[in-house]
């Protein structure tokens, strides 16, 4: 992440892009924290934010290896040749928010903005308790983590009240599972889904496919009833 540096200078917050095709890793950055979250780079076909879990700057064990796995599987896996200048329609990013002024080369998990995480974890929760989905905004709220939340908009919040939005409660899945995990996640969007709900609901599936080989956040059960133990469709 060298190429960033001179980007990262003087801002205190950003976000850090990871598609699947088209540009490398781009770096996002506003003085208004609402807006890296609300009103994300324009022109992707799926947004996938990653949110640390409550209390991730007194994880240890098993919460601290999972972040960790999660942040090294996107920083590395996630790779892209950067053979255009605009985000492509049929690419899936990752967007992690980050502290813009700690060195670019530093480790992706030591680059991420806790109270930024913090506060974009509060806004979903207010927002699913609105939208009568309190059990899960708890989760949210106090889970360990990490929680990855999926939707066709440039925006974590929906733009209205009928936008989905995929959840992934990660908090019972073990490091082992994160490669995985991240496959299933950082594929490109074939034309015909571009822009449609189906290729959130292609995600879904390929997590349930994935979710009988890793233990769930509720239980050990296997298939898709494992799958709904941790995988939310909103």
């Amino acid at each position: 992440m060298d190429a960033l540096a001179a980007e990262a200078d003087g801002a205190g917050y950003g976000m850090l892009y990871f598609p699947s095709a088209g540009q490398s890793v781009q770096l996002v950055t506003d003085i208004a924290l609402n807006r890296l979250y609300e009103d994300a780079l324009p022109g992707y076909g799926l947004y996938t934010f990653v949110l640390l879990g409550a209390g991730f700057e007194r994880a240890s064990g098993d919460a601290l290896a999972r972040h960790s796995e999660l942040f090294r599987m996107i920083e590395t896996y996630v790779v892209t040749s950067g053979e255009t200048e605009r985000p492509s329609a049929e690419a899936h990013v990752f967007v992690v928010p980050i502290r813009s002024g700690r060195s670019p080369t530093a480790p992706l998990m030591d680059l991420v903005a806790v109270d930024l995480s913090d506060l974009m974890r509060r806004r979903l929760g207010e927002l699913l308790r609105q939208r009568g989905q309190a059990r899960l905004a708890a989760r949210i709220e106090r889970g360990a983590g990490p929680f990855l939340v999926a939707g066709l908009e440039p925006s974590l919040l929906p733009l209205d009240g009928e936008a989905p939005r995929l959840v992934a409660d990660l908090s019972g899945l073990g490091p082992e599972h994160l490669y995985n995990l991240v496959d299933a996640y950082d594929r490109d969007i074939p034309p015909e889904l571009s822009g449609r709900p189906e290729s959130l609901s292609a995600l879904r599936q390929r997590l349930l496919e994935l979710s009988p080989k890793s233990q769930s956040a509720g239980g050990s059960g296997r298939g898709e009833a494992d799958g709904k133990r941790w995988i939310f469709l909103i």
